[in-house]
């Protein structure tokens, strides 16, 4: 029983080729490290390379339990890392992916490391709040048309990183708003190429056989059925429930969309 759940485990929150210490913190919790996963010390040294830092990896690996996996996680980043070494700054940011990524880390450090409020949603990072210091980050780091898109907004202590993800999400820049020089090419959705952001889920390209929920957030058929099934009844991106079929047929012959809708109980996430 302890190896299989020891096998579980690395299965599901092994850290990623390149992927920031904070976001795969925010990862770990997203697919449910939080929930009723208790660790005694002999089970945490048996973890091996998790996080895929050294530091990180031995802090979790001396951890002296019970204690919940999310825990030992974040203690661990915290006693191995400064918030300077685990925050990389960015210069610019370009596609909606890396904007809603960016602002996960910016949260991620908050919650860790500031002396903010946000230090309260440990267990909940979804609930946290947009700083001044995030926003203005955030913004500084923004391509042209997302920039101005964000300017739109007025800032204050109440919106929230998950309001604030989902509009970067859903924007689409206007032709006009676009450089002269920009290669970009706005068509009609229905008619629109494939988006250059990969699917949330799996990383990989979004092909043809994408499935769209009704809150506009598109993956895989088959990542998102999955999804739904075994991890989450809810959009992996802003959260809103979606209640999928049981199966979902194959797109009928002559059909002219390359989306598949899937009905979604919308809820307020505000």
């Amino acid at each position: 029983a302890c190896q299989c759940l020891v096998q579980e485990i690395r299965q599901r929150f092994t850290r990623l080729p390149d992927q920031s210490l904070l976001l795969w913190l925010y990862e770990c919790w997203f697919a449910g490290a939080n929930e009723d996963i208790v660790l005694t010390g002999f089970e945490a040294g048996l973890l091996g390379s998790l996080s895929q830092d050294v530091d990180v990896d031995r802090k979790i690996g001396g951890c002296l339990g019970p204690l919940s996996l999310w825990t030992m996680l974040v203690t661990s980043v915290r006693e191995a890392h400064t918030a300077d070494e685990v925050m990389v700054y960015r210069d610019r940011w370009n596609t909606r992916l890396e904007g809603v990524q960016y602002l996960t880390e910016l949260t991620m450090l908050d919650i860790l490391y500031g002396n903010t409020r946000n230090a309260e949603y440990i267990n909940n990072p979804d609930e946290a709040y947009c700083t001044w210091h995030m926003w203005e980050e955030l913004k500084q780091s923004a391509p042209p048309f997302y920039a101005k898109a964000l300017s739109s907004i007025t800032w204050h202590r109440h919106l929230k990183v998950l309001r604030l993800k989902a509009y970067i999400w859903d924007y689409r820049p206007k032709p006009s708003s676009l450089p002269r020089d920009s290669v970009v090419e706005i068509q009609p959705k229905e008619y629109a190429a494939p988006s250059d952001d990969p699917c949330t889920i799996c990383h990989e390209e979004l092909s043809r056989n994408t499935c769209e929920l009704e809150c506009g957030h598109e993956f895989h058929r088959e990542c998102i059925r999955t999804w739904l099934q075994e991890h989450s009844s809810t959009c992996p991106i802003c959260r809103d429930y979606a209640v999928f079929p049981a199966d979902i047929p194959k797109r009928p012959a002559g059909s002219s969309s390359k989306h598949y809708k899937a009905t979604a109980w919308k809820r307020s996430m505000f």
